[in-house]
């Protein structure tokens, strides 16, 4: 971005997807402590981003929609960004927000009164909002909140200049074209985007971090602030970005409270398991080492050891325990999720039979899992609460079906 006009200096934050009251399904065996450092990560990750526009002095803050993860917002979470809006007030920052699928405006929720210092985007049209600094006109912001859960219109090309401010932002709660993994809402393309002439477009809706265009105009989905599954590893967080002398720049600034990650292991060669738990212990300290609370999925790898061969069904569970009950007191806890085991047995006489080879060919020569999935993620619940299946997933589900007909053609030879 390069501009002519006279230009102030701005410093604001881009950050998406709080999904506050987000339920964490799926845990189980975890500590009273344990659990509730978890399921309220969202809160802490989001205190982190508010935090961080304070210490960075940000003009304003943009949240690109999901604030919350259901429609009918709890008060709690409302009271909660209330309380953070209003510190950001004493601190002269404005908060420009849009409402995406997850929150939309047609839920049922106790309305409360927002500080004057937040600004939010209406449903019914493209809206602007100015941006005042030193008595001037130093920003014009666009935006849309999304009316009830499925807007499929592409909202991004409505989004146009209608001032002669000198920075132009964009904000949008929807999917780029070739996003797989998410549903389809407020479609758009890069060019929809180019056509708008902003200086840059503040994205939501999309998990994973991506800078889609570094300038001209500058595109970015910060991805959420805080991981809820094994689908969302790494670091989690937002942008801190920064206008002077006409040149945009900007930076990713980590602002998650919990990890979540997965570890490989290579245990080829091992003879005991103390071999084993040793190199787990290793990956352990290696996250414990950031710092932070993480959860773990342990994957095994290599060629599978003795130790490790039939028999031992209930070994992983054993090995739960034992890490869990070392992680209970800690409070940045490295909490194993799961073992995964995906060695390499060396070849059966089953492996090699002809007719589970035929078995194999037809199971990944399959070309209809979304079919048959369609169903599923048409059902309310996986709607509220799922996220749509894509290649990784249609690959995970592979390789557990190949592991479970091994085991159950095994079982019948025997």
């Amino acid at each position: 971005m390069k501009r002519s006009r006279r230009l102030t200096n701005i410093t604001f934050i881009h950050a998406a997807d709080l999904h506050l009251d987000s339920p964490f399904h799926g845990i189980s065996r975890l500590p009273e402590e344990v659990y509730r450092r978890i399921k309220n990560s969202t809160f802490k990750s989001a205190e982190n981003v508010f935090k961080l526009a304070i210490d960075e002095q940000a003009d304003f803050i943009l949240l690109a929609g999901d604030l919350f993860d259901e429609a009918n917002r709890s008060l709690k979470a409302q009271m909660f960004l209330r309380k953070q809006f209003l510190k950001l007030k004493e601190n002269n920052i404005q908060v420009y927000v849009i409402f995406g699928n997850h929150d939309h405006l047609g839920g049922d929720w106790t309305p409360i009164e927002w500080p004057d210092n937040v600004h939010i985007f209406s449903a019914e049209d493209i809206e602007e909002k100015s941006f005042y600094k030193d008595g001037r006109l130093a920003a014009s912001i666009y935006g849309y909140s999304y009316p009830e859960r499925s807007v499929f219109a592409n909202k991004a090309a409505e989004i146009k200049k209608t001032t002669d401010a000198p920075l132009h932002i964009g904000m949008i709660h929807g999917t780029l074209s070739g996003e797989s993994g998410h549903d389809p809402y407020c479609p758009f393309s890069l060019q929809d985007l180019k056509n708008g002439q902003m200086d840059y477009w503040a994205l939501g809706h999309i998990h994973k971090r991506q800078v889609i265009s570094a300038a001209d105009p500058a595109v970015i989905y910060p991805g959420n602030t805080q991981s809820r599954h094994m689908k969302e590893t790494g670091e989690k967080g937002c942008y801190l970005v920064n206008v002077c002398s006409g040149e945009l720049s900007f930076e990713f600034k980590a602002v998650s409270d919990v990890l979540w990650e997965t570890a490989c292991i290579d245990i080829s060669g091992t003879k005991q398991m103390t071999e084993l738990i040793s190199l787990m212990q290793d990956a352990f300290q290696s996250f414990r080492n950031r710092g932070k609370p993480a959860c773990v999925k342990m994957v095994l790898t290599g060629e599978t050891p003795s130790y490790l061969a039939e028999g031992q069904a209930g070994i992983a569970d054993e090995i739960l325990d034992i890490f869990h009950e070392e992680e209970r007191e800690e409070d940045a806890f490295i909490w194993l999720t799961a073992i995964e085991d995906q060695t390499d047995a060396a070849l059966s006489g089953i492996e090699r039979d002809a007719f589970f080879q035929e078995l194999l060919q037809e199971m990944h020569e399959f070309q209809y899992f979304s079919l048959i999935l369609d169903d599923l993620e048409r059902h309310p619940v996986f709607r509220r609460n799922g996220e749509r299946f894509n290649e990784e997933d249609f690959r995970d589900i592979r390789a557990q079906a190949e592991k479970l007909l091994l085991h159950e053609l095994k079982t019948l030879k025997r």
